[in-house]
C-alpha cells in the first residue's frame, strides 16, 4: 500500500512559505499571554480563597491511587482564611473520581512558580492510608492586627484553645454568649500597626455587673495591668509597646506605657515574683507562724513593694497613677 502523502497544494509550498502562512493564521498579537494550567480546575465557591491547580500527580490503579495536588493561591490569604480552601481541596480530591484516593496530599503555595518547583508550601492538607480523616499544617503568619486581637482575647479569658485533634478546623464552633456581651462598659483596644503598638482600655467593674467598683485599691489596679501586659507581650511576638489605661467612673485611674524592651529587661518577672512570695506566705500559714489576717497583710505589702519598684523603673512620663488609688 502506498504511504499517504500531503495534498499537492500543501506539498508544493516551500517550507519558509508554510511557516509564514501558519504565523499569519495565529499572529503573536492574538496569542494569549495568560499562564497555561496543567490540569482540571475545580469550580471554587466565591467565599473560598481562589487557587489554581498547577501540578496534579496521580499514581496507582484507579481503585488505589496516590494523589498529590500542588496549587497556587490567587491572592494574599490570611492565616484563618486558608482553612476553608484546604477543606474544599480535600473534598474535591475525594469526590472527583469513582474511588477515593488511598493517600492524598494537597499543598498550597504563594505563587505558581513555587507550586511548580515544589518549594515550601504555606499550608497543606493530607491523609495517609488508613487515616480516618485529614490533617493540616498552616505556615501562614498572623498579620499584626490578627496577632494582637488574639492576644487581647487571651487577656480577657475569651480565647478559644487550639484543638490539637482538629488541625484542619473541621469542627463547626458555636458562638457562646457571655454574660458581659451586652455590657455598656467593655475593655477596648486600639491598634497602631505602623508602630507595632496597642492601647488597651480596661474598666474596673464590680464582679458580674455593668457598673464600676465603689472603691479601687492600688494593688488591685496594678494586678490587672501586670496580667494584661504579660499576656499581650507573651501572645503577640511582634508587639513592641502596650499602653494600659485602667478606668474608674469613666476616668483614667491608671495609665502605664511599657515597651517590649522594658518588659523583657525588668517587668516580665513581676507576676512570678509575687506568686513566689505567696507560696512562702502559704508555708508560714502551714507552720502556724502567722494567721490568715497576718498572711493577707504580708502579701499585700509585698505586692505594693513589687509594683512600686516596677513603676519606678519606667520613665515618669510613661506612668500616671491617680491619687484616688490607695
Amino acid at each position: 500500500m502506498r504511504a499517504p502523502t500531503l495534498s499537492r497544494s500543501v506539498a508544493t509550498i516551500p517550507l519558509v512559505g508554510l511557516l509564514a502562512l501558519l504565523s499569519v493564521a495565529c499572529p503573536k498579537s492574538e496569542q494569549s499571554s495568560a499562564p497555561t494550567t496543567c490540569c482540571d480546575q475545580p469550580k471554587i465557591p466565591p467565599n473560598i480563597p481562589g487557587f489554581t491547580v498547577v501540578r496534579d500527580e496521580v499514581s496507582g490503579p484507579s481503585d488505589g491511587q496516590d494523589v498529590k495536588l500542588h496549587v497556587a493561591l490567587k491572592q494574599k490569604t490570611k492565616r484563618d482564611d486558608i482553612y476553608p480552601a484546604l477543606q474544599f481541596l480535600y473534598r474535591y480530591a475525594m469526590t472527583r473520581k469513582t474511588f477515593e484516593p488511598t493517600t492524598f496530599l494537597g499543598a498550597f503555595y504563594g505563587t505558581e512558580g513555587e507550586a511548580q518547583t515544589g518549594g515550601n508550601p504555606v499550608a497543606k492538607i493530607w491523609r495517609e492510608h488508613g487515616d480516618k480523616g485529614p490533617k493540616c499544617e498552616n505556615n501562614i503568619k498572623l498579620e499584626f492586627p490578627e496577632e494582637v486581637a488574639k492576644a487581647f482575647a487571651w487577656s480577657l479569658n475569651r480565647a478559644e484553645p487550639e484543638n490539637l485533634e482538629d488541625t484542619c478546623h473541621l469542627e463547626v464552633k458555636k458562638k457562646v454568649e457571655r454574660f458581659d456581651d451586652k455590657f455598656t462598659h467593655k475593655p477596648t483596644m486600639n491598634v497602631d500597626t505602623a508602630n507595632k503598638a496597642v492601647e488597651v482600655t480596661y474598666p474596673y467593674l464590680e464582679t458580674g455587673k455593668d457598673e464600676y467598683v465603689a472603691t479601687l485599691g492600688f494593688n488591685s489596679a496594678m494586678t490587672y495591668w501586670a496580667e494584661f501586659t504579660t499576656t499581650m507581650f507573651g501572645k503577640a511576638p511582634e508587639l513592641q509597646k502596650v499602653t494600659y489605661i485602667g478606668l474608674l467612673n469613666d476616668q483614667p485611674a491608671l495609665k502605664i506605657t511599657t515597651t517590649r524592651q522594658q518588659f523583657d529587661a525588668k517587668l516580665s518577672t513581676v507576676q512570678e515574683t509575687i506568686a513566689s512570695y505567696s507560696a512562702i506566705t502559704f508555708a508560714k500559714l502551714g507552720l502556724h507562724k502567722t494567721d490568715d489576717k497576718g498572711a493577707k497583710k504580708d502579701q499585700e505589702q509585698h505586692k505594693t513593694q513589687v509594683y512600686k519598684a516596677a513603676l519606678a523603673y519606667l520613665p515618669k512620663d510613661q506612668v500616671m497613677v491617680s491619687p484616688k488609688l490607695k
